[in-house]
């Protein structure tokens, strides 16, 4: 029998004789899970830094680079991980990405000296970021092309309110561990982040099957059928029924082997017999060509996006590292209303705001997120007290909710759909590299400063260079032909 080979790419396509529709059951699945990941990484954050503090006698230097250094190995894996996730599908990277995470959350629990939180942080990076990756790739290829900012919102909803509980549950866990469990606070708040990791992973499982191999399956194994009326496509015997019903759940979220200008039917339909005759595809199977963006090490048109935006998000270290230290000095108590009030706020007018990154554009919406963050990190290191902290993330609150998802929608317009997932993974390696240089930044300024809100100002700092940052790019992209 003749060798058959066959090439395929994920290609976005317009949905199968329905009208184009956000919410489905693959997006509220893929939403949930990233809202139990968000839970559990965020309550890392503020237990890192009380780790560092509490258990090491670390100071505010030690701290950014506890922070920090899981971006080494985060920024070392993005290349490998974006094309994984082309070739191998989004469900892979979740599902093995939230894994493998919780396996490093519980691994905390050991971590009893400043060496082994570094590793452990370091092993964070590579795994956690699997996660991130597929599940932003996979919101960008179930949203609809003119719906594409309304969805990364939504998906940001999720992952704010997420954030909005974490921390606050993190050291609610950790403190009331230390009188409950004989093992200790620490260890009960890891163990909790490892198995909340581990549901959003088994959650992931339920995505639909999106590699290629997988998603030609149905059509493959038996005779496609569809009336002109446009009536979905039959499915072969050797198919469970809960693949077919997941794959028509996707829409748009259908990953279709289909050719210039060709029929929808006809591909699967000569698939399936070269396939059984053992053959070569043919050729109107094979994908479209990719761009010249992805041959090197990371995808060119996100590079800009994702500076700025590395520039904007130092408040996340500022915010999750360095105020818990900062309320232990002044005594402003338990901070959990706090992060919860500033993540409830994100949400509520992301919510309200969902359709201004495709109505206002990346400069004016990323411009006004900028400022927010500037003035928010500037009054919360000012104000030091509990009405100057909530003041605070209101401010930070309305720039907060507006950056991530005008800069993601620039870093994918105009991407092919099987080069997605290396754009998004250079984008999102841009929220380590942000802990990465923004953690010894904040704890260097802070060292210099002698105080802790040294760490405000300089993500202040930060937010303001990334308005100028956003200002050389608008530019460059004007006197492009």
């Amino acid at each position: 029998m003749a060798q058959t080979t066959f090439s395929a790419m994920p290609v976005a396509a317009p949905p199968l004789g329905e009208p184009a529709r956000l919410f489905s059951g693959p997006f509220l699945i893929l939403n949930i899970s990233a809202l139990f990941s968000a839970i559990s990484f965020s309550s890392m954050l503020p237990l890192t830094a009380l780790l560092v503090t509490k258990q090491t006698g670390g100071g505010d230097v030690a701290v950014g680079f506890a922070i920090g250094v899981f971006a080494i190995t985060a920024i070392a894996a993005r290349p490998l991980i974006g094309r994984l996730g082309d070739e191998r599908g989004r469900r892979l990277l979740i599902v093995i990405g939230g894994f493998t995470t919780a396996a490093t959350f519980f691994g905390h629990i050991w971590a009893d000296t400043y060496v082994v939180i570094l590793i452990m942080r370091m092993l964070t990076g590579a795994f956690q970021g699997m996660f991130f990756v597929g599940s932003a790739a996979m919101i960008s290829d179930l949203a609809p092309e003119d719906r594409r900012g309304e969805a990364i919102s939504w998906f940001s909803v999720f992952l704010y309110f997420g954030m909005g509980l974490g921390p606050g549950l993190g050291t609610m866990i950790e403190e009331w561990g230390d009188s409950s469990f004989a093992f200790g606070g620490f260890d009960a708040a890891f163990a909790l982040a490892g198995v909340l990791m581990a549901l959003s992973a088994v959650i992931g499982w339920f995505l639909p099957r999106d590699s290629p191999s997988e998603l030609v399956q149905p059509f493959a194994g038996g005779q496609a059928n569809r009336s002109a009326s446009g009536q979905e496509y039959g499915a072969a015997s050797n198919t469970s029924r809960l693949e077919m019903r997941s794959s028509r759940a996707a829409h748009p979220l259908v990953f279709q082997l289909v050719g210039e200008g060709g029929n929808a039917v006809q591909p699967f339909t000569r698939l399936s017999e070269q396939l059984s005759a053992g053959t070569q595809a043919p050729t109107g199977t094979e994908p479209p060509p990719g761009s010249s963006n992805a041959g090197g090490v990371f995808y060119k048109p996100a590079l800009w996006p994702g500076t700025i935006l590395a520039m904007g998000i130092i408040i996340i270290p500022a915010l999750y590292g360095y105020l818990p230290k900062l309320a232990e000095e002044h005594g402003l108590g338990w901070l959990g209303p706090v992060f919860f009030v500033y993540s409830m706020l994100v949400l509520v007018l992301r919510i309200i705001g969902r359709k201004l990154p495709d109505t206002l554009g990346t400069k004016r919406t990323a411009t006004l997120a900028l400022i927010g963050a500037a003035a928010g990190m500037v009054v919360m290191g000012t104000f030091v007290s509990v009405l100057g902290l909530y003041i605070a993330v209101v401010i930070l609150a309305l720039g907060g909710s507006l950056l991530y998802p005008a800069l993601m929608v620039a870093a994918v317009e105009g991407v092919p759909p099987n080069e997605r997932a290396r754009a998004l993974s250079t984008f999102t390696m841009f929220f380590e590299l942000s802990a990465g240089i923004g953690g010894p930044i904040l704890g260097l300024s802070a060292w210099l400063l002698g105080a802790t809100v040294g760490a405000f100002y300089a993500a202040a700092a930060c937010s303001l260079l990334g308005i100028v940052l956003l200002g050389i790019w608008q530019r460059g992209l004007a006197a492009t032909p």
